[in-house]
């Protein structure tokens, strides 16, 4: 809650980065929908045990930009978004035979603050920044199968990551078009996982992020301009160390999530 607050109150500062350039400022909104894969897998207590879900997911969010008078060229951001996963299944093996399966469900929220610089010509434009930020990931799982019988019961997983990053954009203008591309790393330095059905346990991991997107751009107007392209984001976890909670021996396992999503961007600059 205090991170939402937070957040809001920096938009209220906080403009949108995208093609128009009228003025120092501007503000924009983006959605888009497409897939999330999510893996787990871990070998620690002797059995290989791996689980994998495929869910489709809807994204929005709010993002902003302010560009310095002095120092020239400089700019701070911000980015957020949001996404909401629709139910599947997720199957869980055990030595590579598939014993257990139930549904899941995952929402995600994610925060990023930019520092950094832009330039370019008539024809071809470029920016770098340096970023901090959080990501929360809200794992829903419930109806667990296995071997067939019915299992009741469900269970919330809660992932708070910190991370800093850097990244660069690229640009190259075709009258009103442009082709645009972004890359970006991040280092998940402190992580956070807690889950409903282990009170009192909390898994400490680190990690990675690799995101990037490409897609076209068109001005429609002095100060406004859309894009529509494709966004790529692979987050990699560390297992954790063992923890233990009620005389049983527990872990997070190493984690992988993979999520292609299209999205659709308007800006708008004063």
């Amino acid at each position: 809650m205090i991170k939402t607050i937070f957040i809001s109150f920096l938009i209220t500062f906080a403009f949108v980065s995208g093609q128009s350039h009228a003025g120092n400022s501007g503000m924009g909104v983006h959605w888009g929908y497409g897939v999330i894969k999510y893996e787990e897998e871990t070998s620690v207590f002797g059995t290989e045990v791996d689980s994998e879900s495929t869910l489709n997911t809807m994204l929005f969010g709010i993002s902003g930009e302010y560009s310095f008078k002095r120092p020239e060229h400089f700019f701070a951001a911000i980015v957020t978004d949001w996404t909401v996963g629709v139910k599947d299944k997720e199957d869980w093996k055990f030595n590579d035979i598939q014993l257990q399966s139930g549904d899941m469900n995952i929402n995600g929220q994610f925060y990023d603050v930019r520092f950094g610089y832009k330039n370019g010509n008539e024809k071809f434009y470029y920016r770098m920044h340096v970023s901090g930020g959080w990501d929360g990931l809200r794992i829903e799982r419930k109806n667990y199968v296995w071997r067939g019988v019915p299992i009741s019961g469900n269970s919330v997983e809660d992932i708070s990551l910190w991370r800093v990053g850097a990244g660069t954009g690229m640009g190259y203008k075709l009258g009103s078009w442009a082709l645009d591309g972004r890359i970006a790393y991040s280092y998940h330095v402190k992580g956070r996982v807690e889950n409903s059905v282990l009170s009192g346990v909390t898994f400490k991991t680190t990690g990675t992020c690799l995101d990037g997107g490409v897609g076209l751009a068109r001005q429609i107007a002095d100060n406004t301009g859309f894009y529509f392209g494709i966004s790529y984001s692979l987050f990699r976890l560390d297992e954790s160390d063992i923890e233990h909670s009620r005389g049983t021996s527990v872990i997070y396992p190493a984690s992988r999530t993979e999520m292609k999503v299209g999205v659709f961007n308007l800006t708008h600059s004063f």
